[in-house]
């Protein structure tokens, strides 16, 4: 892209000439003008005069909205596409609109062994002092919900200094796009969370906190059903990558910001060194999520190992302490039945040795008749044998 310089030291006319898509851009005089528009020219021409360059275009495989990078690459530098993602939630309707945001924390962390696994959120700020937090999160967690709140309260708590009232603090959103489920008990997309009394909802503690969940997965609405911006915004985070040309086209018509961020995930694919950041976040991310894996599988075995273990050693003491209570209750039970027998029969030899009759010892001990003869044979052969 040629840039002359016309003119004198005394009187210095810049003309800034650029050829980019077979348009010419002829330059105000103003260098603040001048700087506008070159800023304006780069950021909406030079990706597509780099495609049409290296012959790309046709072969860009585009990198998906739903990793972090990605996403605060397009949504964290461009604060009028952010704008209109915000504004396409229902409650910013109409005269709740924002009107303008400021992005507080654009930048993207160094590549660094430290910054692989870093949170790549998206803070804001309106005309009005409400704060906005907008995150991505791809890969699955399950302490999802905890984790959020956890990072609303530290956002929450750092807007207030020394000496500062409570009032002061302002209202805080957090937009987390998940792609993944999360809650088990809906299948809508978006869930608002507020701070409201259990028996009677319409009460509300404070409006300080509204936390939304919004699940790619859920979100099943095909291109030609899209009715609200917030539809068309989803379908093109969940989908981009995906997206035939005639596709994109369709929803660039729908809306100019979705074009925009369209042109933006173009310019960041094509980027080489966007490109190595996203694939060493996706490294880092795959080997964390492997060696949790790893971790998870190798303690699950060990505590089945282990846990089978003291079942059996249990399960070993439990049937001696079993077997040796059943069989002190069977020998106490037998020995009650044999010392009651025993007995009985001392009573039916007394009987017999006063010369009662064996129908009537019979009846009085509950002896059997056939049992009591033998026991009139043993009494008899012990006693003594006249001389």
């Amino acid at each position: 892209m040629p840039i002359g310089i016309l003119g004198g030291k005394k009187s210095l006319v810049p003309i800034v000439t650029f050829v980019v898509t077979n348009k010419i851009y002829l330059l105000p005089k103003k260098l603040k003008e001048l700087h506008l528009l070159i800023n304006h020219i780069i950021i909406n021409f030079y990706p597509i005069y780099k495609m049409r360059k290296n012959n790309l275009k046709q072969n860009i495989t585009l990198l998906p909205l739903t990793n972090d990078f990605v996403f605060k690459s397009v949504f964290g530098s461009n604060k009028d596409i952010l704008l209109d993602l915000l504004n396409s939630f229902p409650q910013f309707t109409g005269e709740k609109k924002i009107k303008d945001i400021q992005i507080l924390n654009p930048e993207i962390p160094k590549k660094s062994k430290e910054d692989k696994l870093s949170i790549m959120d998206i803070k804001a700020e309106d005309i009005t002092g409400t704060i906005f937090y907008i995150e991505m999160q791809a890969s699955t967690e399950k302490s999802f919900a905890k984790r959020t709140l956890f990072y609303w309260s530290k956002l929450y708590s750092s807007t207030l200094t020394d000496g500062e009232e409570y009032d002061k603090i302002p209202k805080i959103y957090s937009f987390n796009f998940i792609n993944f489920n999360l809650l088990k008990d809906t299948n809508h997309y978006h869930s608002e969370f507020k701070l409201l009394e259990k028996n009677r909802p319409e009460i509300q503690l404070t409006d300080a906190i509204e936390i939304h969940i919004i699940e790619l997965k859920k979100f099943k609405t095909s291109l030609s059903n899209l009715n609200t911006p917030l539809e068309e915004w989803l379908f093109t985070i969940s989908n981009l990558p995906n997206l035939e040309e005639k596709q994109m086209k369709a929803l660039e018509k729908k809306n100019s910001k979705v074009k925009k961020a369209i042109s933006k995930v173009k310019f960041v694919s094509l980027d080489k060194n966007s490109r190595e950041y996203f694939e060493d976040r996706q490294k880092a991310e795959w080997e964390y999520n492997s060696r949790m894996h790893d971790a998870f599988t190798t303690g699950m075995e060990k505590g089945i190992e282990k846990g089978i273990e003291k079942g059996i050693e249990k399960g070993f003491e439990k049937g001696i302490k079993k077997g040796i209570k059943s069989g002190m209750e069977k020998g106490i039970k037998k020995g009650k039945s044999e010392g009651i027998l025993l007995g009985l029969e001392k009573t039916a030899i007394k009987l017999l040795s006063k010369g009662m009759d064996i129908k009537f010892i019979s009846e009085a001990t509950d002896l059997p008749i056939p049992r009591i003869k033998e026991l009139q044979k043993s009494l008899s052969k012990k006693k003594p044998s006249k001389k």
